[in-house]
C-alpha cells in the first residue's frame, strides 16, 4: 500500500517533473504547481553523469536522453594553452550499450520531461505556487498563490534553492551562501576542423592564472564552452553584455580554447549565475512536507550532479512512498538514503571552488573529482 494517494509537487524542473513521472508510474495521483506562467527550461546545457542516467532507466527515460545527448566517456584537465595533461575515463553504469554520461540541451531535456508527464496525463498548474500549507493529522491544505485550495497526503517543494516551500515550513533559515564564484555558459559553432586531441566524448577542463575554462563537443556543429570565474561580487550583468564579458573572462586562454571563445558573440548564447550552496540539516519534511534537489542541497556545478542529485531525489522519494505504509516512515527513509551523498557532493564541489580560489601545492582536483565520482557510482 502507498504511503500517499495524491501529492502535490510545487516546482517543474528536472527533479519536480521526474518526481512527478515515478509517482504517476507507481499509481499515485499526482499534479505540478509550476510558477512560471509557460512552462519551459532555464540554462544552457545539462550534464547527466551515469549515477543519473541509471536513474532515468527506472522511469524508462534513458533511451531517449542518449538519443537527444551526446555521450561522454573520458575527463580530461589542461591548461590555459590547450595543453593536457590528465586523462581518466569515467565510470560507465549501464552496460556497453550506454555512454558514461552525456551532456544534453536544457530544452531538450525538457521536452523529454514534459511528453512524459504528458503521456501520463498528469496535470500541469502553471503561474501558480503555494501560498500556505496547513497540516492536520492526515492531510495537508495547500493554498496556491491564485487562492485555490486542496487537499493531499504528501506535498514535495522542488523548487529551487530559493524555495518557497522551504521558508514555509522551516522557516527563513538557512538560507544559499554565495561560494564567490560565477559561472559562465554558452553553446558555440564548432569549427570544421577540430584538433585530433579534443575527441568527441571528451569533457574538457582548463586551469587559467585566474579562472577555469572547459568545453565539450556535443555534436557534429557545436560546442559547449563553460566557465568558473572568482569573483567577490554577487552581481548579474546586463544581458547584452555577457558575450563580450564572457570573452574578457577567457582572454588568458590560446589555442583551441581561444578560437572557441571568439565565437561567443550574441547573448542569447550565453547565461550567467552566480554560484550558491545550501545543505539542509536533516530530516528533510516537517510533517507531510518534504523538499528534495536544491530546495535541500544546492551545489555547484565543480562535480557536474546537481541536476543528477534532483533525479535521484525524484527516483528515491517515489520508491519509499510507494512501498511503506506511512508517510513518516517513507520520509525518514528518504533522508536516511539520500544525506550522505548529497552532503558529499554539496561538500567536495565547495572544496574544489575553494582551491580554484586560493591554490595550494597541496590541492588535487582530479584526484577528488575522481574519488567523488567513484563514490557516486555506488547504488542509491
Amino acid at each position: 500500500m502507498s504511503a500517499a494517494n495524491r501529492v502535490l509537487i510545487v516546482g517543474g524542473g528536472v527533479g519536480g517533473a521526474t518526481l512527478a513521472i515515478a509517482l504517476a508510474g507507481h499509481g499515485v495521483e499526482v499534479e505540478i504547481a509550476e510558477i512560471q506562467d509557460d512552462w519551459h527550461p532555464v540554462g544552457v546545457g545539462l550534464t547527466l553523469l551515469g549515477p543519473a542516467l541509471r536513474a532515468l532507466a527506472t522511469v524508462g527515460l534513458i533511451d531517449r536522453a542518449v538519443a537527444d545527448g551526446s555521450g561522454i566517456s573520458r575527463f580530461a584537465i589542461g591548461d590555459a594553452h590547450s595543453e593536457i595533461s590528465h586523462v581518466s575515463d569515467l565510470p560507465r553504469l549501464n552496460g556497453p550499450g550506454y555512454p558514461s554520461a552525456i551532456q544534453i540541451a536544457r530544452p531538450a531535456f525538457h521536452r523529454i520531461l514534459a511528453d512524459a508527464t504528458r503521456q501520463l496525463a498528469i496535470p500541469v498548474r502553471t503561474g501558480v505556487t503555494v501560498a500556505s500549507l496547513t497540516e492536520d493529522a492526515h492531510a495537508v491544505i495547500a493554498e496556491r498563490s491564485d487562492g485555490s485550495i486542496a487537499s493531499y497526503d504528501l506535498v514535495v517543494g522542488a523548487d529551487g534553492v530559493h524555495s518557497r516551500v522551504r521558508e514555509l515550513v522551516f522557516g527563513a533559515e538557512p538560507v544559499p551562501r554565495f561560494t564567490g564564484q560565477a559561472v559562465w555558459r554558452a553553446m558555440v559553432p564548432r569549427p570544421s576542423q577540430t584538433p585530433t586531441e579534443f575527441e568527441q566524448g571528451t569533457l574538457y577542463m582548463f586551469y587559467g592564472p585566474h579562472n577555469k575554462a572547459g568545453m565539450l563537443p556535443v555534436s557534429s556543429d557545436e560546442m559547449y564552452v563553460f566557465l568558473v570565474q572568482n569573483t567577490p561580487e554577487k552581481a548579474r550583468p546586463a544581458g547584452a553584455e555577457l558575450p563580450a564579458l564572457m570573452r574578457e573572462q577567457l582572454a588568458d586562454y590560446t589555442g583551441f580554447i581561444g578560437e572557441l571563445r571568439d565565437r561567443i558573440v550574441n547573448p542569447e548564447q550565453v547565461v550567467y549565475r552566480s554560484l550558491e550552496v545550501l545543505l539542509l540539516e536533516p530530516p528533510w519534511n516537517r510533517g507531510r512536507v518534504v523538499v528534495i534537489g536544491d530546495a535541500a542541497h544546492a551545489t555547484t556545478p565543480h562535480l557536474a550532479h546537481g541536476g543528477g542529485l534532483a533525479i535521484e531525489d525524484a527516483i528515491v522519494l517515489a520508491e519509499v512512498v510507494a512501498h511503506h505504509d506511512s508517510i513518516e516512515d517513507a520520509l525518514a527513509r528518504f533522508t536516511e538514503r539520500r544525506w550522505e551523498r548529497c552532503r558529499m557532493v554539496v561538500e567536495n564541489s565547495v572544496q574544489l571552488g575553494e582551491w580554484e580560489k586560493h591554490p595550494s601545492p597541496e590541492a588535487d582536483p582530479a584526484g577528488l573529482t575522481n574519488a567523488s565520482w567513484a563514490e557516486l557510482a555506488r547504488p542509491i
